[in-house]
């Protein structure tokens, strides 16, 4: 089998058709960047294989492209030398078209034909599996060994039955082995799970059972409401006593009574101490009075000695603040004097240094006036330069004109003499005079004839040389005209020869020099970037420099006629030194003067605070007097104190009172007691009569459920139900038992193919030897029955779950390789398709496995496909691609 062509359409990224174009025989690459849509190609064909067009489950969906349309896919193969067709699209105008050769079959027709020639069995409604998910590698699936479900195993069996002629049996013991199959499958699943009739009366068994515990759980029930109602008619007997009732209302009375005498001594406690705490406060506000009348003549005595020593002590701070005033004005008077000097000894300085800056003024202005004349030079001579430069007609675009123009002469003296006679002269010293070539003497050596040649020698005769050239008039006609061009353009400058226009070109050069380098001069001395701009900037600064003369004039001027002042024959350090001694003078006299002042500010300050002072404790006797006779005119003293006594006997009468009050209640109960004793005996009696209440309702409602468990005849239908159970206990025994006997049948006949499989496995290690003993030298692989490998045998035994990461996958793909190997030797469909696979091996390993791969695909078809395209160059197999189509074509 070889697929020749896959299209599809509104499959993930791809939402306009595409097509995998170069698909042939043997090995297949695909090389294309990530994301390129490499897995959902392969995606896609997994899908037209293995998927059925009708099918809405979850790898359908998957399918489905991002902004939304019908999964479209068609696969053009070759099998058994004719051309086939499968087309399948999922989703709204769902279609399966498979055409092999002439015939076509459509719809599930299409389905069936597909999974009889791929050896598909359906694992679901939807979906079909086989050998084929082995050779379909999707990315990631390199690395485990293919796990066969039925139909992968059916396909490997068949291929290797084919090959052992010596194995009988197998056919008839696959057929029990299905016969078992089916009946067991009546009682149980693949899986073990209960099915069927077994399931059936085992749901029935148990209705049966939990109807049987319902009807015994009834008539317990029923047992217990005869007891509770017996119970209930006693407590409700009780409950409802007279003389029970009578007591609890004596004891109610009784303590209600108490209660009340209790509250009254409650009261009396509260008036008791109410008279308590106001004979306490009036006390204290006597005791507080006597003490703040007590401390009022204690500080109007305080307040009268201080304010003696404050007058003494006033007169003294008058006597020193009129000292510090008259000091303060002395102090003035030398900061003025010392201010008048310092502020001439400054101006001396200022004049000295004024005439030090006039003098440095001059000589900035007579360097600025010589930079000035430089640059003057300079820029002379760049205008020169520049004028020398205009009138030099030999620029460099002449010279590329004249390049041009000797190249055109060149090249036509070129094609002339490369087709002139090559004529070779060889005359002795002695006969040179004798031998002419056109009336010269012949030159001894080569010589190209381009023209009619005259060659004469003396004595010997006279000899015409015509030279066999093609196309020699063209060929002077275009040695002319370029000879010509030539001519004209040196006449452009008045030069003769082009050696003339080379040295006009180099006085040319040297001029451009002369003018680069008066630029140069000029941006340097003018500090300009651009010599351009050197006219603007000259004038700019001429304008400038004839202010700043005109300013030094007039300033020259106006000090000559400066009338002469003190200090005008001082220079600048004198003058400094000068004014820094009257400087200090000041800043001591300065000093002085706040010196002055903060001692006088102090002593003001000292009189002013003790004058307020004074006046402060002078008010707060006064108050303190006019409140102690406020206090005495309102209740004298003697008055206050006969007050207190009276008050004092006041309490000690509440004091005795409480302690009256006290003794009885030690004699009573707590008052909180008694309450919660009311408080409950209430509650019981409510209890009780609520207690009645509900037990007469339960006990009419237990007797309504006994007569109506009576008359359902509870105890007959709960034998009906207990024989019911027991018959279908013995039927789910009797399933139980052929269950058991078709599982033991099953497992037997499994045994035996399994024996039977070990048989025959060695054809498929033979088709996978080959392979694996080029990647690992001297190995033996080692098989399960489930036709997975599991071991291999170097050196020593090594388990498949053992090896690294990159070992496993490569093991894995050789597996796939020799299963598509025998179904390809069967005669059966078969290619090999690895996405991403190999990745993870070493260079080394990586060329083997190309070989391994290169020879496998001199009998099947194998595609690649990678995103390493120069790890898989070697391998030269055909380069696919995937190319955007306008439509979805199917071959006609």
């Amino acid at each position: 089998m070889i697929l020749t062509d896959i299209q599809i359409e509104a499959v993930r990224r791809f939402a306009s058709p595409v097509r995998v174009e170069g698909l042939g025989a043997g090995l297949n690459i695909l090389a294309a960047h990530n994301e390129a849509g490499k897995s959902t190609v392969l995606m896609a064909l997994r899908a037209a294989l293995t998927l059925r067009h009708s099918s809405k489950a979850q790898p359908v969906k998957d399918l489905f492209p991002y902004g939304g349309g019908s999964p479209h896919v068609g696969v053009a193969f070759q099998w058994k030398g004719q051309s086939c067709w499968l087309e399948k699209k999922f989703g709204n105008g769902k279609l399966a078209r498979l055409d092999l050769g002439a015939e076509r079959f459509d719809g599930d027709e299409a389905e069936e034909r597909l999974q009889a020639l791929f050896e598909l069995e359906k694992t679901s409604k939807s979906e079909a599996a086989g050998l084929w998910n082995a050779l379909l590698v999707a990315q990631g699936e390199s690395f485990t060994q293919p796990p066969l479900l039925g139909g992968g195993r059916t396909s490997l069996q068949n291929c290797l039955q084919q090959s052992m002629e010596g194995v009988t049996g197998t056919a008839e013991a696959g057929a029990v082995l299905a016969l078992v199959n089916r009946q067991l499958a009546q009682y149980q699943t693949a899986t073990g799970k209960v099915t069927g009739r077994l399931r059936q009366v085992q749901e029935e068994s148990e209705k049966a059972r939990q109807q049987v515990a319902f009807l015994i759980a009834r008539r317990h029930a029923l047992e217990e409401d005869i007891k509770a109602l017996e119970q209930t008619r006693r407590m409700l007997r009780e409950s409802e006593s007279p003389e029970r009732r009578r007591q609890a209302e004596e004891e109610l009375a009784g303590l209600r009574q108490t209660r009340d005498q209790l509250r009254g001594l409650a009261a009396e406690e509260q008036v008791a101490q109410a008279c308590l705490r106001e004979a306490d406060v009036k006390l204290q506000a006597i005791q507080a009075e006597q003490e703040r009348r007590q401390a009022h003549k204690g500080e109007i005595a305080r307040l009268e000695q201080h304010l003696a020593h404050a007058q003494a002590e006033q007169v003294d701070l008058a006597r020193r603040a009129q000292v510090a005033d008259q000091n303060l004005v002395e102090a003035q008077s030398r900061l003025v004097a010392a201010t008048q000097q310092h502020r001439q000894a400054r101006a001396v300085l200022t004049r000295a240094m004024q005439r030090v800056e006039r003098a440095r003024n001059q000589q900035a202005l007579e360097q600025e006036r010589a930079v000035f004349e430089r640059a003057q030079a300079a820029y002379a001579r760049l205008e020169k330069a520049q004028a020398d430069l205009a009138i030099m007609p030999v620029d460099p675009a002449f010279m590329r004109r004249l390049a041009k123009a000797v190249q055109g002469v060149q090249q036509a003296e070129v094609r002339i003499q490369a087709q002139a006679t090559r004529f070779v002269a060889d005359v002795q010293p002695e006969a040179q005079a004798r031998v002419r070539l056109n009336g010269k003497p012949c030159p001894v050596g080569p010589q190209l004839l381009t023209s009619v040649t005259e060659l004469v020698v003396e004595g010997v005769g006279h000899f015409t040389i015509t030279p066999a050239t093609q196309q020699s008039a063209t060929l002077q006609t275009d040695l002319a005209a370029a000879q010509a061009a030539l001519d004209k353009i040196l006449q452009e400058v008045g030069c003769q020869s082009v050696e003339q226009a080379e040295h006009q070109h180099e006085v040319r050069k040297q001029a451009e020099r002369e003018v680069a380098q008066a630029g140069a001069v000029c941006m340097a001395l003018l500090s300009i970037p651009d010599a351009s701009g050197a006219a603007a900037t000259l004038a700019a600064l001429r304008l400038a420099l004839n202010e700043r003369e005109a300013l030094f004039a007039r300033q020259q001027g106006e000090q000559e006629h400066a009338p002469e002042e003190e200090g005008a024959g001082l220079d600048v350090q004198q003058a400094t030194h000068m004014e820094q001694n009257a400087g200090q003078q000041a800043d001591l006299a300065r000093q002085q003067e706040q010196d002055a002042l903060a001692q006088r500010h102090a002593a003001h300050t000292r009189l002013e605070q003790a004058l307020a002072q004074a006046g402060q404790q002078q008010q707060a006797l006064q108050r303190y007097q006019r409140e102690l006779m406020a206090w005495h005119t309102e209740e004298s003293d003697l008055t206050l104190l006969n007050h207190a006594v009276q008050i004092e006997q006041d309490r000690q009468q509440a004091q005795a009172e409480l302690a009256r009050i006290a003794q009885t209640r030690q004699q009573e109960a707590p008052l909180a007691v008694v309450e919660q004793g009311i408080m409950r005996r209430e509650q019981d009696m409510d209890k009780a009569r609520e207690q009645a209440k509900t037990l007469s309702m339960d006990k009419r409602e237990r007797e309504t459920r006994i007569r109506q468990a009576e008359g359902e005849g509870l105890d007959e239908q709960l034998a009906g139900a207990q024989r019911h159970a027991a018959q279908l206990q013995s039927e789910e025994a009797a399933c139980e038992r052929e269950r058991a006997a078709l599982a033991l049948l099953q497992s037997t006949l499994i045994r035996a193919e399994t024996t039977q499989t070990q048989r025959y496995l060695a054809p498929l290690v033979q088709a996978m030897q080959p392979a694996f003993s080029a990647l690992f030298h001297g190995v033996t692989l080692e098989m399960d029955t489930q036709f997975a490998l599991t071991g291999l045998t170097r050196q020593r035994a090594e388990a498949v779950q053992d090896l690294s990461d990159g070992t496993r996958e490569q093991i894995a793909v050789l597996v796939r390789l020799g299963f598509a190997e025998l179904l390809h030797k069967r005669g059966a469909p078969a290619i090999l398709v690895l996405d991403d696979a190999l990745s993870f091996s070493d260079s080394q390993r990586l060329e083997t496995l190309f070989d391994v791969l290169s020879a496998a695909a001199t009998r099947l078809q194998i595609i690649l496909l990678t995103c390493h395209a120069e790890q898989f160059a070697p391998l030269r197999g055909r380069m696919l691609s995937l190319r955007p189509m306008e439509h979805f074509m199917a071959p006609r």
